[in-house]
């Protein structure tokens, strides 16, 4: 039997959503979550299911923090994990909606996953098995991670027709519900780690020795067994698995939800408002994948499979970046990445410039709050809460510089896609608050801007500052960046453009001449051979090499004679050292600036491949992240940080910006196709669908013997093109 890729939306809407094969790992989102005022855990996948981790996942930006993790999953015939399983996809892969498919011999299984809330996983499953269907929701919680007092362990018992998983005499309570009763039910020890505990079983229940991991379990008549409980020492991980069980020989089709709450009866008062609104519910979750999908960019034709998957998980990423207003946010605002959400001005442009290839009016309006609710107009980084988090060790409340993310350039291209001058009048005077606070407080005696810190260049440690003693917040007053210098510069030169679309002309002049004194300044920094830093004790260039040094060629800054003696630096970048989305950003805008389009297209196609062969991998491998989610960056190793990490996204530039080269340029769609050589094979035919100022278009890149020709759906109209030139279109 040959799994076919199907979406069963059974909720009357027709579903945008792309189907495919994906790999059947990843997260659902909580919009909610956030660090500090709510925080709800992450929902990661787990065998054929999802868990909560509370409050975050024990790895990178969740650190040692996390206080349990609860989940439901689901296995027939004794097939759980998904190696267990000979086919096993995801053919709809949403923030919203996992499906999964599988077989196992005879048996097949399709279950659905979602959040009715931040606090229910509902489940559709439909299975057919020769012996069994389970319904498993885990529980495993580390005793008094807080280091207080009143945890001793767990309980797991039945009420009525829901199991109860609990922590005594402290922690979240679960109720497991399923649609139908099942053949039996019953609490058991977790099998992972339960010779770690001692297992006590209550008066009148099935008890087991800890060991054999069926502590309390189903009777063999069906009947279900008594309270549970499972106690340890302070520090150890405890946990329970409640149990429903179906019979072979028949098809299943039920709804599993799993409630959490502080308490029993709050669980229990959860779960019965979710079987009342779930359908409403997954009614309304679809309806948002069909809206964001009818207008976000698609790969189709002969692209690499695991490319065409990959730009659906990083924009499903990006999804869940956006967090509703909160605390000291009153606009929706950028969580930068999902287990600690929190507001740094770097990682919310390249968020906002990677969203805004799909929904720019959205990431116009993350940048325009992530500016207006700033804690100061530096834009300190922040938590909901009002707290901030990168603080110098001379007192400085930091926040990224304009070299960090590339704001500015960022705010023109989300201005081509969108061109909202309402928009535009409403961020602009916190814009240039900000460029005036670098002025005020970042500037030394001399003209030169400078960094705090480390951390606020973006280069947390850098051997560009030296010795670092106290760490990433060590003052580095002492050095003059070459790529600060030239962010400014082309910040007040964007200023300059945005002043003269809003007719404050007054400006204009200002502005420009704050770009050419940081243009000349930037052109200090050049040694003859190459851009270097200076240090200010010594008035010497430092000798310390970086890719960002190549700044002033990506934003338009160097001369002819600078970027000719800087191409064999440009040619030499190699891919496989690129592995952070600034750096890619800079080497292959320097690239394509230097007319290097050669290497602009090798070192972007690598980093493509290497990302979305990570994304899209079957299994998940010991010591990599998870597949399905974008994480933090792209090593060779596959270890790429922090799961669910929005700048981790990156592909979707390099694929629709760099690759395939589509660009808005004053109402004007722009394309400028450089594919790796490995892909202009000629014969094949490599499209974007997407949606560019509300005008729905696929554009096609055909390779030829000595070219490219590019259609665009626009009465036929194509060009035949070199590979780095570029035509335009049209849009109305």
């Amino acid at each position: 039997m040959t799994l076919s890729s199907r979406v069963d939306v059974e909720a009357g809407t027709a579903n945008g959503f792309p189907a495919d094969d994906y790999t059947p790992h990843g997260y659902l989102d909580i919009p909610v979550h956030t660090r500090r005022l709510t925080p709800k855990g992450v929902v990661r996948s787990h065998d054929i299911g999802f868990r909560w981790h509370y409050p975050a996942l024990a790895a990178t930006y969740g650190g040692r923090r996390e206080t349990y993790r609860a989940g439901v999953r689901i296995s027939v015939d004794g097939a759980s994990a998904v190696a267990d399983f000979e086919q096993i996809i995801a053919p709809y892969h949403s923030k919203n909606s996992v499906e999964f498919q599988a077989r196992h011999a005879t048996a097949t299984l399709t279950a659905e996953f979602q959040m009715v809330d931040a606090d229910v996983i509902a489940t559709r499953v439909r299975a057919r098995c020769a012996q069994r269907l389970s319904v498993r929701a885990d529980y495993v919680r580390k005793l008094a991670a807080d280091e207080g007092w009143g945890e001793s362990g767990l309980v797991g018992r039945c009420t009525g027709d829901v199991l109860i998983l609990q922590g005594f005499e402290d922690g979240e309570a679960f109720a497991l519900w399923t649609s139908q009763p099942g053949r039996a039910r019953g609490v058991t020890v977790d099998a992972d780690t339960a010779d770690a505990w001692t297992t006590t079983g209550m008066p009148g229940d099935h008890a087991a020795s800890a060991g054999d991991g069926n502590a309390a379990g189903p009777a063999s008549d069906g009947s279900v067994a008594g309270p549970v409980t499972v106690i340890g020492e302070t520090g150890e991980r405890v946990g329970l698995t409640a149990v429903v069980e179906f019979p072979g020989g028949r098809e299943h089709d039920l709804t599993v939800l799993l409630a959490r709450g502080r308490t029993e009866a709050e669980a229990l008062a959860r779960l019965t408002e979710a079987r009342e609104a779930y359908d409403a519910t997954r009614a309304v979750q679809f309806a948002e994948d069909e809206r964001f999908w009818a207008t976000a960019p698609r790969l189709v034709g002969d692209w690499p499979e695991h490319w065409r998957r990959g730009l659906v998980y990083d924009l499903e990423t990006l999804r869940m970046m956006v967090k509703p207003p909160i605390g000291v946010y009153t606009h929706p605002w950028d969580a930068m990445q999902v287990q600690a959400p929190r507001v740094v001005l770097a990682e919310a442009a390249i968020d906002a410039l990677l969203l805004g290839y799909a929904d720019p009016a959205a990431a116009q309006r993350m940048m325009l709050g992530t500016f207006v609710d700033a804690l100061a107009p530096n834009v300190p980084c922040s938590r909901e809460d009002g707290s901030v988090n990168m603080v110098s060790a001379d007192g400085s409340a930091c926040g990224t510089g304009p070299q960090w993310g590339y704001p500015w350039l960022v705010l023109r291209q989300l201005y081509q896609l969108h061109p909202d001058l309402d928009w535009l009048d409403r961020i602009y005077p916190h814009l240039a608050s900000y460029l005036d606070w670098w002025l005020a407080h970042r500037r030394d005696a001399d003209g030169w801007l400078v960094h705090a810190c480390s951390w606020e260049s973006g280069q947390d440690l850098s051997p560009r500052f030296g010795e670092q003693p106290l760490g990433g917040g060590h003052p580095t007053y002492h050095l003059r960046p070459v790529d600060l210098q030239a962010s400014f510069a082309y910040a007040a030169s964007a200023m300059a453009e945005f002043a003269t679309r809003l007719g404050r002309t007054r400006d204009v002049p200002s502005w420009q001449q704050l770009a050419a004194t940081y243009a000349d300044k930037t052109a200090e920094l050049w040694t003859g051979a190459r851009y270097a830093d200076v240090d200010s004790g010594t008035g010497k260039p430092t000798d310390v090499d970086d890719v960002m040094l190549l700044a002033p060629v990506a934003l338009g800054l160097a001369a002819a004679e600078q970027v000719d003696a800087l191409r064999p630096a440009v040619r030499g970048v190699d891919p496989d050292t690129v592995v952070w989305p600034m750096f890619a950003w800079t080497a292959i805008d320097a690239a394509s600036a230097a007319g290097e389009h050669d290497a602009a297209a090798a070192t972007a196609s690598a980093i493509v491949d290497r990302a979305y062969r990570f994304w899209d991998a079957p299994r998940h491998a010991e010591g990599r992240t998870l597949p399905g989610i974008s994480c933090e960056y792209w090593p060779l190793s596959g270890r790429c940080g922090g799961e669910g990490y929005g700048w981790g996204a990156f592909g979707v530039h390099l694929v629709l910006g760099v690759l395939a080269g589509i660009r808005v340029v004053d109402g004007r769609l722009a394309v400028r196709p450089n594919l790796p050589p490995q892909l202009r094979v000629p014969g094949r035919r490599y499209g974007v669908r997407l949606t560019c100022r509300g005008v729905a278009r696929t554009v096609t890149l055909c390779p030829l013997d000595d070219g490219v020709r590019v259609e665009v759906d626009v009465d036929g109209d194509g060009a035949t093109l070199a590979w780095g030139d570029e035509a335009t279109w049209e849009l109305g």
